[in-house]
């Protein structure tokens, strides 16, 4: 076994790991050569009592793979409960990761990209599926956005009388409004609380406000004038 620089053999095992091919395909593959020979590669990853060089890595492989479907179905599970668990996971591991690689040290950021994915994709009813892709991702970024302090009575009190017309109000950061043209909240509703979901989708206009409230998110159908009143404050 011949020494090699800690960084090669790293930059090798990443290669290897993100290949989206079977075993022999992601050693033998150009960025995993350019990093290390086939054989030297092979030579530097010992077997074990009960597993040869590639099934070793093979664990990590899977596991790479499988962790980015599972954070996917946590943040997306309109999407998963439309599409069924086989075919979502096999969507995520074999076309989304590909088109749009995990760029991120968080998996809270790999689904970013999944309406826009979605919009381009074949899929039957795929605005349906890529406007309830972008209320569940609203409602991750919701969850992360950073905590405002938000105005007691006795903060509103110590504003002069006289200044009133011109105090501006901000709503918080963890708030968002979405125009939706599919009953999306009414579905997303529906699998959360594990109810029947409707069955017949077809377009129709509605306003969805989706806030934290005590550390949990939430999402409500609300009417045209109340989203338009909310939206000229946020404005």
């Amino acid at each position: 076994m011949n020494t090699i620089p800690l960084d090669k053999f790293q930059q090798w095992m990443q290669s290897v790991i993100e290949h989206p091919g079977n075993d022999q395909e992601a050693w033998h593959s150009k960025s995993a050569e350019d990093a290390l020979p086939f054989q030297t590669a092979l030579n530097n990853v010992l077997p074990s009592k009960s597993l040869q060089p590639m099934e070793r890595i093979a664990i990590y492989r899977n596991m790479f793979y499988l962790r980015m479907v599972d954070a996917m179905e946590i943040d997306f599970p309109g999407v998963l409960h439309f599409l069924g668990e086989e075919k979502f996971d096999k969507m995520i591991a074999e076309e989304y990761v590909q088109k749009y690689p995990s760029s991120s040290y968080t998996l809270n950021n790999l689904g970013r990209n999944f309406p826009q994915f979605l919009r381009e994709s074949q899929l039957p009813k795929k605005q349906f599926l890529a406007e309830l892709a972008d209320l569940e991702l609203t409602l991750t970024n919701v969850m992360d956005a950073e905590e405002t302090i938000v105005l007691n009575q006795e903060d509103i009190t110590t504003v002069p009388a006289d200044k009133w017309d011109t105090v501006r109000l901000k709503p918080i950061q963890a708030m968002t409004l979405l125009e939706c043209s599919y009953p999306v909240g009414e579905y997303l509703e529906a699998v959360l609380e594990k109810k029947p979901t409707i069955t017949d989708i077809r377009p129709q206009k509605n306003w969805i406000l989706v806030y934290r409230s005590e550390y949990s998110t939430r999402h409500k159908n609300i009417s045209y004038e109340e989203f338009t009143l909310l939206r000229a404050l946020q404005d």
